[in-house]
């Protein structure tokens, strides 16, 4: 596993702090009450499948509709410095429940070298969005019975109020089965993954599902979610109460919606 403390002081950056910025996460947005100083929305992206593009680029925006990319459109941390493939891809930037620490995930990996290459993802802590620790998490290396995964893609992380811990989910392909979006619990300083990957969501067609995400909205967790060579699309999964009850045990699946 790999560590380290990356530190960045661009001076767009500093217009995060002077904004208070309210990170454009739905899933905070509605679970954390928001600051009269909360003034921007933060957005993380990255831009493209060249090796260049695969990094953490942010922008910012008053509206949440029209965004002005920071430090130049240039990324704000070092792909290389962070990642084990050099490349870094799908960021998802959360504010926590204490209202100050920031967490970022990320895929790791370089496209160009094929769509089945990466193993691992990105876990990075902030408490001011310029200092950031980061750890590499290898999924193959670090949990049994993954001799025959081929791929990690497009981590989020959600709070999970009953657990009282910041749960990790992503999508995962293994041989020839279909992606399927597994979960599981950081450690409390988000270096780590302390329990062993399960299997989220269950999909009624056996079709591959990626890029999931969770937003909670009136008591109930809704899972957004993409499907690949078979009826693609973006899907919604029927709320339910819990972000781990969406697995087998709960039949809940024949209500699934195509937006």
């Amino acid at each position: 596993m790999k560590h380290s403390i990356i530190k960045y002081n661009f001076s767009l950056l500093a217009v995060l702090f002077l904004l208070s910025i309210n990170l454009v996460e739905a899933q905070s947005k509605k679970t954390a009450k928001v600051s009269k100083e909360n003034t921007a929305y933060l957005f993380a992206y990255f831009t493209g499948n060249a090796k260049a593009e695969e990094a953490i680029r942010f922008a910012v925006s008053t509206d949440a509709y029209h965004y002005k990319a920071l430090n130049n459109n240039n990324p704000i941390i070092s792909s290389e410095k962070i990642s084990s493939t050099g490349g870094i891809r799908d960021p998802h930037i959360l504010r926590g429940e204490d209202g100050k620490t920031f967490y970022m995930v990320a895929t790791d990996m370089v496209s160009a070298n094929g769509w089945n290459s990466n193993r691992a993802m990105v876990l990075l802590k902030s408490n001011d969005l310029i200092h950031w620790t980061s750890a590499v998490v290898n999924i193959q290396k670090r949990f049994p019975n993954n001799e025959n995964l081929l791929r990690v893609w497009a981590p989020q992380t959600i709070y999970d109020k009953t657990a009282k811990k910041y749960m990790v989910y992503w999508s995962m392909k293994h041989g020839e089965e279909p992606d399927k979006i597994y979960y599981a619990y950081a450690n409390a300083d988000f270096t780590d993954l302390e329990t062993a990957p399960k299997q989220l969501f269950f999909s009624p067609t056996n079709g591959s599902c990626i890029d999931g995400d969770i937003i909670y909205d009136k008591g109930k967790y809704n899972l957004f979610f993409k499907t690949e060579g078979n009826g693609n699309g973006i899907k919604k999964q029927f709320p339910i109460n819990s972000p781990q009850v969406m697995c087998s045990r709960i039949n809940i699946y024949n209500k699934q919606k195509r937006l």
